[in-house]
């Protein structure tokens, strides 16, 4: 499980929401504390839908990633960029990775295993 502080700051009337990601795998979520509870609720889904689908630890375009934190199913391929080593939290960030990776490819995940 990810721990997540939100906080509610006053932030520029533009920005609902900003995520960040901590030294220690935590995360952040600031608010904008101008916003009504109702709005602030739907960005707060917004910012966690982003930690859940592991945007942190893709090397993927910032639109498609918002894209995708809005429930829109975005079609990519997670290869890294050439002379790129991806990082993976935890074994389960590395296995989500494969089954996105396999899904895009039409593969079987289990064929990969040996």
């Amino acid at each position: 499980m990810t721990d997540y502080y939100m906080r509610l700051v006053e932030l520029p009337r533009r920005v609902e929401g900003v995520s960040v990601l901590n030294a220690d795998g935590s995360f952040d979520i600031y608010i904008n504390s101008l916003l009504p509870p109702g709005k602030r609720q739907e960005v707060l889904e917004h910012e966690l839908s982003h930690i859940r689908r592991e945007h942190f630890y893709l090397d993927m375009p910032i639109s498609l990633m918002e894209r995708q934190a809005e429930g829109e199913h975005v079609n990519v391929v997670l290869h890294p960029p050439e002379g790129y080593i991806p990082c993976f939290r935890s074994e389960e960030a590395l296995e989500h990775w494969l089954k996105n990776l396999c899904a895009q490819q039409h593969l079987d995940l289990e064929s990969l295993y040996l």
